[in-house]
């Protein structure tokens, strides 16, 4: 497997924002200055840069959409979402595939599925579901523009019931096991409807029920060759997300947390008012490989922005190594005011919003 690369790619939620913010920072990207053709294009493909997957019009929405207002958990979207696309490129590389949302599982099979996993619970009434949801997505191949591959993301809750009826919460490595069990029994119903393309399953553990801002992680992947109906291989993930500052980061990483705290007094004394500083770091096998910070504060001129995201990017560049991907938003309550991005390739990056 190709060293994990998906681990370290610029996060596809950077791209939407700055699409919305009129900025064409995509690799091989065209400028504002050049004019929009008239009418579409021949070719019913729509190409991005060589990082990111194409699509084919019209859009079709996702079989499942919606099933998940139902739900008591934080399922944290869009980190599923765009993981499964980080994971999909180790085996349907973007210069080949094109993306779709899933078309063959429909709702009724994720809640047969999640009914099934309630079945049999103790005193004969319905046990909590390790199964919360079954996110499907599809590759098309360029050349037919026909399903190639499939990537199906069963995210799951730790938090279980024992025979007693008792709420326990499952380790990781516990939760990865009975994962495999769940998505044995997924491929199965799947291959039941002649699917008979490459899959492959990620495991998403939904967060805390408690936490607000630590995303899900990826704890597990695996996959199911052409026309096979069992998962050959699976390989543990290790995702983790802290929030600086906390005492948990402080306890698992203390340099870096020792390392957010100097950015945050070095960038909150160069400022008369308050600014508030919160980030998320994301580790990959015990490694920061991402920091995304949010700074908020109430400013009147764009002048002050600029100066404000000059000088935490300053710190940031003295502060954090080359290998950490770092990502500031500066913001009010109520709107965006400056992007900063500091990839890990290439050259950093800034914007500054303009009403």
């Amino acid at each position: 497997m190709k060293a994990k690369r998906w681990m370290y790619m610029l996060p596809l939620t950077l791209i939407l924002v700055m699409t919305a913010a009129g900025c064409s920072l995509l690799p091989g990207g065209k400028g504002q200055e050049e004019s929009q053709p008239a009418s579409p294009s021949l070719s019913p493909v729509v190409e991005v840069s060589e990082d990111y997957y194409g699509s084919i019009p019209p859009y079709q929405p996702n079989q499942t959409r919606g099933i998940l207002a139902s739900t008591i958990y934080r399922i944290d979207f869009s980190h599923l979402e765009l993981g499964l696309m980080e994971i999909a490129r180790d085996t349907f590389p973007t210069s080949d595939y094109l993306f779709q949302e899933g078309q063959f599982i429909t709702k009724d099979q994720v809640r047969d599925w999640i009914a099934q996993e309630k079945a049999g619970g103790p005193n004969g009434k319905g046990k909590t579901s390790s199964l919360v949801h079954v996110l499907e997505h599809d590759y098309l191949s360029k050349d037919k523009q026909q399903l190639a591959g499939m990537v199906l993301g069963l995210s799951l809750s730790p938090v279980y019931q024992d025979a007693t009826g008792q709420e326990k919460t499952y380790t990781t490595d516990e939760l990865r096991a009975k994962g495999q069990q769940l998505a044995s029994k997924i491929v199965q119903s799947v291959r039941a409807n002649s699917t008979e393309v490459p899959i492959v399953i990620a495991l998403f553990q939904v967060p805390e029920p408690n936490s607000t801002l630590i995303p899900g992680k990826f704890i597990m992947s695996g996959t199911v060759n052409a026309g096979e109906s069992s998962i050959g291989k699976w390989q543990p993930i290790d995702e983790e997300f802290y929030l600086f500052p906390s005492s948990d980061a402080e306890k698992a990483y203390p340099q870096q947390a020792l390392q957010y705290d100097k950015l945050k007094r070095q960038t909150q004394s160069y400022f008369k008012e308050y600014i508030g500083m919160t980030g998320i770091g994301r580790f990959m096998g015990g490694r920061l490989t991402e920091l995304t910070i949010t700074a908020t504060a109430e400013y009147d001129s764009r002048t002050q922005v600029l100066q404000f995201t000059q000088f935490a990017a300053s710190a940031i560049e003295q502060t954090f190594d080359k290998n950490v991907h770092v990502n500031l938003y500066v913001q009010t309550i109520n709107q965006p005011l400056a992007l900063y991005v500091r990839p890990t390739s290439g050259e950093p990056y800034m914007h500054i919003y303009r009403k």
